[in-house]
């Protein structure tokens, strides 16, 4: 019980009345001696039940560094404002770099294409095909009505990799979007390739796709945006027969866990993906003798290789707010070969 109110009252009470009266104390001392036939004043103290304590409404949790708002900014994991496809597939604006697109029909100048059909500007690289990348920044410029520029670089060197995003930068004022497509086929199993085959394989396709997210990173973090897009391999998922290619499927396999990795380690600023081609024809593999890519495409459910051209589409998207919501992820373009 709690005392809450006192009152003050004059009334005429006689002491067979405060006897009936349990809620009430009187103020008269203890041991006085009553007085009898005299009207009494005294102060009263009414007990009741304690009242529950109002608590003051918690102010909401305002983290020191918030992520980006949904609809206010275009920044990191946000979603976009447009809802037409044609809006979120729409590259103009942006600017894509392509690591290893100097060949006619690679995978890397079909990413490129599709990323100047849609309206961006691209930054294109070459290990020691310089004609034949400027071929395609002639052809890019011409069909597209966009801007291009080629760069030498070699992905095994983190230095020429750190000059690449400077450069584009500088040429271009931003990165929106890196595909690190640069790679190179194993010629051997371990036990019959050299330490240096062993060595090259994993600088240029595990070590070299490192080496480009290194280098672009800080810049996809100032901005608050950006898109890694890593180009993997089947054999990052199964062991390729009847040809002997470990360093080539550990460095892949290397490449898909690093794109989920990335993906969690960025995913305040930027997304990163992978995709992963089956056999496609892209010249990479005509030292192949027949009677083993023949064995190949009668592995795979479509019965045929894939077409450079077949991948640009998801290249496209994963570069593009049309995969605003898809990081971490793999995307297995193989004809079916993995389903069996």
């Amino acid at each position: 019980m709690q005392a809450v109110r006192t009152y003050k009252a004059s009334t005429t009470c006689s002491p067979l009345t405060r006897r009936h009266l349990p809620i009430c104390i009187s103020s008269l001392p203890l041991f006085s001696k009553p007085q009898h036939n005299q009207p009494r004043t005294f102060s009263t103290t009414i007990l009741t039940k304690p009242q529950p304590h109002r608590q003051p409404k918690p102010t909401p949790y305002k983290p020191k560094f918030q992520t980006a708002t949904m609809a206010s900014t275009t920044k990191g994991n946000a979603i976009p404002t447009a809802s037409k496809l044609s809006d979120l597939f729409s590259l103009k604006g942006k600017v894509v770099v392509i690591t290893g697109a100097s060949g006619p029909r690679g995978m890397g100048i079909e990413a490129a294409r599709g990323c100047a059909e849609m309206g961006a500007s691209v930054a294109i690289t070459y290990a020691s095909r310089a004609d034949g990348a400027q071929k395609n920044v002639a052809e890019l410029e011409k069909e597209y009505g966009i801007k291009a520029k080629a760069y030498k670089l070699n992905v095994a060197d983190y230095a020429e990799c750190e000059k690449l995003v400077k450069d584009v930068i500088a040429d271009f004022g931003q990165i929106d979007a890196f595909i690190a497509n640069a790679g190179a086929t194993a010629k051997s199993g371990v036990l019959d390739g050299s330490k240096e085959e062993w060595d090259r394989v994993i600088e240029t396709d595990l070590n070299g796709t490192a080496y480009c997210a290194k280098a672009v990173g800080p810049h996809f973090k100032e901005r608050g945006r950006g898109s890694f897009v890593i180009t993997s391999s089947i054999s990052g998922h199964i062991a390729n027969y009847p040809q002997e290619q470990t360093s080539y499927n550990v460095a892949k396999a290397g490449c898909i866990h690093m794109a989920r990795s990335l993906a969690n380690e960025w995913r305040d600023f930027a997304r990163v993906n992978s995709i992963s081609p089956g056999y496609i024809d892209t010249g990479l593999s005509d030292f192949v003798d027949q009677k083993t890519q023949d064995l190949w495409k009668s592995m795979i459910p479509l019965g045929r290789n894939g077409d450079a051209k077949e991948l640009k589409g998801a290249y496209v998207y994963l570069v593009s707010d049309a995969s605003s919501y898809t990081t971490g992820a793999d995307i297995l373009i193989d004809g079916g070969y993995t389903v069996r």
